[in-house]
């Protein structure tokens, strides 16, 4: 008789092979099944030896009931790009395991989030206190969306904009700079299209030229937008930590 078997949630990092770490490259190896969205079953099909099976955005409740019933006997990962806790299946997960009160041995493998490899893209974006926010409305309401992004705004943060246009929701983001605008003017923002994968982009513009040229401005790109400290330096991105307040070069 087959043994339990396990359910791994495994964060697929950024897109660059090589930022996959060592233990999710080992779970995926190890899997008998691996399930995911075409898009990150794309970077790492080649790694696993087990069988594929591939669902459509919007299908990920289906994607989770499938893989905790593969895992009562089998070893499976559910694969999430970036990391499986921002923005990812291991919430899915955990909500749906934790509130059915199934017997179900789950782990999160962590990967590398699209902040991470963006920001050094730019310089060093991020270096401390940071928010996130998604202006993504399908499963979170606009008006919650808005007064979050805003109230990191206030707080001072770098804020990092994940989902910030699609083809529907050009009109969000357009909305998103006006508040940028108002509390914090026409500071640099960072852009980053695509890190680390085929067709990375990276500038740095303003609120105002992104209402201008928003079709620049895709599901693929991610936004930092400055704190009160953030500088430019020599055409990159940098947000101090506070290093040179306290000693000399």
């Amino acid at each position: 008789m087959r043994s339990r078997g396990k359910l791994y949630v495994v964060g697929t990092g950024p897109g660059d092979i090589e930022l996959l770490t060592l233990k999710a490259k080992r779970v995926l190896e190890e899997s008998e099944f691996v399930l995911g969205h075409k898009t990150y079953i794309d970077r790492i099909r080649h790694i696993v030896k087990g069988k594929i099976i591939e669902s459509e955005m919007g299908e990920e409740v289906e994607r989770v009931k499938k893989a905790v019933q593969l895992a009562e006997s089998h070893i499976v990962s559910l694969v999430s790009g970036g990391d499986p806790s921002i923005y990812g299946m291991a919430s899915l997960v955990a909500e749906y395991v934790y509130s059915l009160g199934l017997n179900v041995d789950f782990e999160v493998v962590p990967g590398v989030t699209a902040l991470c490899s963006a920001s050094p893209l730019l310089g060093c974006a991020v270096s401390g206190d940071h928010a996130v926010v998604s202006l993504s409305d399908l499963l979170t309401p606009w008006e919650v969306v808005r007064n979050r992004l805003r109230k990191a705004l206030e707080g001072d943060f770098v804020v990092v904009i994940y989902n910030p246009s699609s083809r529907r929701r050009v009109n969000k983001l357009l909305k998103a700079m006006e508040i940028v605008l108002e509390v914090r003017g026409n500071v640099p923002i960072g852009v980053v299209k695509n890190a680390s994968r085929s067709g990375e982009e990276v500038f740095i513009t303003s609120p105002k030229d992104i209402m201008d040229n928003p079709e620049r401005i895709d599901m693929h790109t991610i936004l930092f937008v400055s704190n009160s400290e953030t500088v430019v330096l020599n055409g990159k991105m940098v947000t101090p930590r506070g290093y040179s307040r306290k000693y000399r070069w």
